[in-house]
């Protein structure tokens, strides 16, 4: 449903080619912006979960006091948890917040799951010492000791996510714990692309011609 994609588009110049992106995903496990579409359209942070990780359930369970990380020791929940930087903290203000509480769960998942020490880049989770915003520290707040369990395993898993997904997630298995693909749609396969969750949360990577680089 981009004109540009069509094979008889003609940019005027030849021969051509054309690159588009359908986010910056490895489309495996939690969308963001898919996450954000859903609180959008109400659904809670449990609910949000279940879509992407599949046959789960999300348990209170005992926190470790300190995280290893690249860095060195952290406080868990008061200290690492808050400076979590994977997700805009403003989109609580924009019917976010569960979509907030949701990261927070499956970041804290995905802490316990890592090897140590965890490191705080792209190549584990993104980490700040200095990030201290009240919406985020709200969302870690209320899910505190909350993290997803497999229903399969009884065990937590690497609770994978990205920013996008191009409005479908690939089934893959994360330490024993097998997640289906999933259209990220309110309609599933039929509602790709208009109705894909990451449409409505406004994404600006989802489906889009590369015209511009990634920090911009």
């Amino acid at each position: 449903d981009d004109p540009a994609s069509r094979p008889d588009y003609n940019p005027g110049f030849s021969p051509a080619f054309a690159g588009f992106s359908f986010g910056a995903p490895h489309r495996k496990g939690m969308s963001q912006y898919g996450a954000l579409g859903r609180a959008k359209s109400g659904q809670n942070y449990e609910q949000i979960l279940k879509a992407y990780y599949g046959d789960i359930r999300i348990e209170n369970r005992e926190m470790p006091s300190t995280i290893s990380t690249t860095i060195g020791t952290i406080a868990f929940e008061d200290k690492y948890l808050r400076g979590i930087a994977e997700m805009p903290a403003v989109w609580a203000d924009n019917g976010g917040f569960e979509a907030l509480k949701a990261q927070a769960i499956a970041a804290r998942t995905y802490a316990l799951v890592s090897g140590r020490p965890i490191c705080i880049t792209e190549a584990c989770q993104v980490y700040s010492k200095t990030k201290n915003d009240e919406r985020w520290n709200r969302a870690v707040t209320e899910t505190r000791g909350k993290v997803v369990i497999s229903n399969q395993t009884g065990k937590m898993f690497h609770t994978f996510y990205a920013s996008t997904s191009g409005g479908y997630t690939i089934a893959h298995s994360s330490d024993g714990h097998s997640i289906p693909g999933l259209w990220d749609t309110t309609k599933g396969r039929d509602g790709w692309t208009s109705e894909a969750y990451e449409k409505i949360g406004n994404s600006p990577w989802f489906y889009k011609a590369w015209y511009r680089l990634r920090s911009g």
